[in-house]
């Protein structure tokens, strides 16, 4: 059941007007360690800019940021495409590279889990982490807000804004996921749903929006102190703000002893380590000019947002320059020649000079479990990254829309290993700068999240990367 926003605010203390960014960003500099933001999806780097994005994680590769004492870096794991047993054996051998790295170099790290805002995922990668790097006795805070898409938590519910309407998270498409639904939005709830009992809602601590705003930083960072070891603890936000300062508290209880580990959407990175919001990208820093070739467009996301916001550009495009690639025939004894056959048509048109917008058939198609849905979905993005592999024309643009395609087209198709995100073209949507080993050096790749935006979005950045509009 929806709720007005507007009457949650006025039963609310004012926010506070302090600068806890800036704040944060002090703190996170005197803890002198790395913070590692383990990503279950490309798209979570959706609100920072200026940091590594990392495809590998063997230990020479880890050592080599401890010794360069990398403030932050991505490590982008994809783990949501995979089963829980392969995301399981993926987050053990991570955890244990941090920590052999960590250990060669004496240098400390802190671990972000960062996931969906619309709590899709293998929630049961924070304890692999844990039990991993020897932290059994942290405790584990919770904080899935993430304003730039209106993910927001009060109360100890996790809600969808639309304007001044909260939607609970559970009454969303996104709970009906086929891999990854659940039942609760109260996230004490949907901890106790995910962890199958075992962590009861009853024992799991919260931090309101009514205390953060009414205590000082002190005082929560006391009460997060208090927190037992192994112990869960959900923060409520409802914006910036909010978020800033209680992390604050969070910083100073890590600075006094506290061990903690985060499983947290993107909003929290920023907020913690105290980087300062960046102006959104231009056109003219994103799109190469002097290449007069076409820019491409591929839709993999099949959410529902994603095929509303896609049916809006579909009518800005010429016939001939829309690639439907139907799911089914990939699935058939053709697929690669089926798709052979449409890389050709969508290298030509690029070549030409056009704008190609290709997408997966909406017809969703699944298996008999989770499992085989994975598959699924895995031969699917499969299929686009062979178009990309294939192509030679370099375009003057490449958009991906949705996690899974967005990050096997980066690594598979353009064969990336170590990026950087630079900044966002839109809130919430990254763009990232390819490195000198990949299929087009220095191309800059917009990474286009499934769950982001509104019905416009998608049209409105095709025509923002044309320079020229339709």
């Amino acid at each position: 059941m929806s709720i007005s926003l507007s009457d949650i605010i006025e039963q609310l203390p004012e926010e506070s007007t302090s600068d806890y960014r800036s704040l944060n960003h002090e703190l996170f500099r005197q803890l002198n360690r790395t913070c590692v933001v383990v990503d279950d999806d490309p798209t979570g780097n959706q609100t920072v800019y200026d940091i590594p994005l990392l495809t590998n994680w063997d230990i020479e590769v880890l050592i080599e940021e401890f010794k360069k004492e990398t403030p932050t870096f991505f490590l982008l794991t994809n783990s949501r495409s995979l089963s829980e047993i392969e995301s399981t054996q993926m987050y053990s051998q991570i955890s244990r590279n941090i920590l052999l790295a960590s250990q060669a170099t004496n240098r400390a790290f802190t671990i972000i889990s960062r996931s969906d805002s619309t709590l899709r995922g293998h929630f049961s990668e924070v304890d692999i982490i844990k039990s991993n790097i020897h932290l059994t006795n942290a405790i584990t805070v919770f904080i899935p807000v993430m304003f730039e898409g209106g993910r927001v938590t009060i109360n100890d519910t996790h809600y969808i804004s639309n304007q001044n309407e909260l939607t609970p998270v559970s009454e969303t498409p996104f709970a009906q996921d086929h891999t990854f639904g659940y039942k609760n939005a109260n996230l004490k709830a949907w901890i106790e749903e995910k962890t199958k009992g075992r962590v009861k809602s009853v024992d799991i601590h919260s931090i309101g929006i009514e205390a953060i705003r009414s205590l000082d930083v002190a005082e929560l960072s006391v009460q997060i102190n208090h927190i037992n070891s192994d112990e869960y603890c959900i923060i409520n936000a409802l914006n910036y703000k909010d978020l800033d300062k209680v992390t604050n508290a969070l910083l100073l209880a890590e600075k006094m002893g506290k061990n903690i580990v985060y499983r947290t959407s993107s909003s929290f990175v920023p907020s913690y380590i105290g980087l300062k919001p960046k102006p959104v990208l231009h056109a003219e820093e994103i799109v190469d000019i002097a290449n007069k070739n076409g820019g491409l467009t591929i839709v993999g996301s099949y959410v529902p947002k994603s095929s509303i916001q896609l049916n809006r550009a579909l009518e800005h495009f010429n016939k001939e320059t829309i690639v439907e690639v139907d799911v089914a025939k990939i699935l058939g004894e053709q697929s690669k020649m089926y798709m052979e056959g449409l890389g050709l048509i969508i290298d030509k048109h690029i070549s030409e000079g056009k704008d190609v917008l290709v997408f997966t058939s909406r017809k969703l198609v699944t298996g008999k479990n989770s499992k085989s849905n994975i598959n699924i979905a895995s031969q699917v993005s499969n299929a686009l990254v062979s178009l990309l592999k294939n192509m030679n024309s370099r375009p003057k643009y490449l958009l991906a829309k949705g996690g899974i395609t967005s990050n096997d087209l980066a690594l598979k198709g353009l064969g990336m290993k170590r990026s950087k995100v630079i900044g966002q073209i839109e809130a919430g949507i990254p763009v990232w700068e390819m490195g000198e080993e990949t299929k087009f050096t220095n191309l800059l790749y917009i990474v286009f999240p499934g769950n982001v935006g509104n019905e416009n979005s998608l049209l409105n950045i095709i025509k923002k990367l044309s320079l020229y509009g339709y």
